[in-house]
């Protein structure tokens, strides 16, 4: 549909592993089918079927997965994030991608490039009980210093009832439209903004070029950072 290919990748953070059913997963592949009506290429990581560990380095040992999913990152015009809620948070799987983008922050902060500037970025969440909130917050809050762009309403979730047990959630959800109607406008925005970047590459390449600011100054960086163009002698 679009004359450059929009690629998305999708890291799912449900904690259940192989095939099993997932209220996140299901509600991943509802946002999935609206992308599918724009064309649009996607690749999705189930982060519990893969070997990550614990460490902050792109690649920690032989038979770490992350550098796939590092890769994919840079090619990727969207990303989601897409994760249960577990006692108020985001799930352990979502956080060890938040430790392990590390190396992509540390690079912008000593070289000011970033392999994920301008990247749009887009949140699934799934919860019983609350917590969205919280949730989108920590993520985005993380993301924009990493240089990703959030569109507006960019965040599709559902949470069940207070107490109760869980296993009706499934039915609830598939049936709840205000849910639906998120993944219409997440879609939307998501596909938009990406669309507008590539459109506009060349243009905000020169406007950041003709205008160098410094980059990765927040929290006591400043001592390791790499002289920037237009810094006084």
């Amino acid at each position: 549909m679009f004359e450059q290919k929009i690629k998305t990748v999708v890291l799912l953070g449900t904690l259940k592993t192989g095939d099993e059913s997932s209220n996140t997963d299901e509600l991943v592949d509802e946002l999935l089918n609206h992308f599918a009506e724009y064309g649009v290429d996607v690749e999705k990581f189930r982060l519990a079927n893969m070997n990550i560990p614990v460490g902050l380095g792109e690649k920690m040992s032989d038979d770490d997965e992350w550098p796939q999913i590092a890769d994919a990152l840079r090619k990727a015009d969207i990303v989601i994030f897409a994760t249960p809620i577990w006692w108020g948070g985001q799930s352990s799987l979502i956080q060890r991608v938040m430790e392990r983008m590390t190396h992509f922050d540390e690079s912008y902060i000593m070289t000011g490039q970033s392999d994920l500037y301008h990247k749009i970025a887009g949140i699934v969440i799934t919860g019983h009980e609350d917590g969205v909130q919280h949730v989108v917050g920590n993520l985005y809050n993380f993301l924009q210093w990493l240089g990703f762009v959030i569109p507006p309403e960019s965040v599709a979730y559902w949470v069940g009832e207070v107490g109760g047990g869980m296993n009706e959630d499934a039915e609830k959800r598939r049936k709840n439209q205000a849910t639906k109607a998120m993944l219409d406008v997440m879609a939307r925005n998501l596909i938009n903004y990406a669309m507008l970047a590539k459109a506009h590459k060349g243009e905000i390449t020169d406007f950041e070029e003709k205008h160098i600011a410094r980059v990765g100054t927040r929290g006591g960086t400043e001592s390791i950072l790499k002289e920037m163009p237009g810094d006084e002698k």
